[in-house]
């Protein structure tokens, strides 16, 4: 599991804290935008699982597929289906709505996981978290960016809202990065700590001192109490 959480790590990173509003436009726009977008990603699986690239990762038989060719093949479908989510969305009106987008990520992290598995067959390993880092890392990227993203199309879908101003999407990352790392403080005072940086979030809400959501809140609160939590089992284990 090794290949699989470096991997999902690197997706995280490309999809997410990588694809800033402007990647975002321009993949949208035109083909080199969205073939500059699909490449940070093998550029990305590459750096982080520099190490296995060259050993072979699925082997059935005579056929073999080393790390290269196996990043090659996830670019290349992250490629056809983020294509064909702007074709679906711009020639058939296809809503660009939570659900889309978490299919979206349901169908990249399959296509992840459909290659950590084979891989997986040909080298069984009994660990399903070998390494620590990078899943803190996905539990960061979770937290912070992919969050700001669900919470957007959520608030889109009920309230109309455009997306937040650079400001206010930063100060709600912040917000839910605080309640995050409240968890990997030491014994006791990692869950009081959270507990209190929960009840800021509430106070900051009920007298209105920044304008932010309670959508926010209720969607973004949950999410980084999870993967805090997680992340200090992980950490402390």
């Amino acid at each position: 599991m090794i290949i699989f959480w470096r991997l999902l790590f690197g997706h995280l990173l490309a999809d997410f804290t990588l694809q800033t509003n402007a990647v975002n436009r321009w993949k949208r726009k035109n083909a080199f935008g969205m073939l500059f977008h699909c490449a940070m990603h093998p550029v990305l699986y590459a750096l982080l699982t520099y190490p296995y690239l060259s050993r072979p990762w699925i082997e059935w038989q005579k056929f073999s597929l080393n790390g290269w060719s196996c990043i090659l093949l996830l670019f290349l479908t992250h490629w056809i289906e983020d294509e064909w989510r702007v074709f679906t969305i711009f020639k058939y009106h296809t809503p660009d709505n939570t659900l889309y987008f978490l299919w979206d990520q349901v169908i990249h992290v399959a296509l992840i996981f459909a290659v950590a598995h084979l891989l997986q067959f040909s080298n069984p390993s009994t660990q399903l978290i070998p390494e620590t880092w990078p899943v803190l890392g996905c539990l960061f990227v979770v937290t912070t960016h992919m969050a700001a993203i669900l919470i957007y199309f959520i608030e889109q879908d009920i309230f109309g809202k455009p997306f937040p101003r650079t400001f206010e999407k930063y100060a709600l990352m912040g917000e839910r990065l605080g309640l995050f790392l409240s968890f990997l403080a030491p014994g006791l005072f990692g869950p009081v700590l959270a507990g209190f940086w929960l009840g800021e979030m509430v106070f900051v809400r009920l007298t209105k001192r920044m304008n932010f959501s309670w959508t926010g809140f209720l969607v973004g609160a949950p999410l980084a109490v999870i993967c805090g939590f997680l992340s200090r089992i992980l950490y402390y284990h």
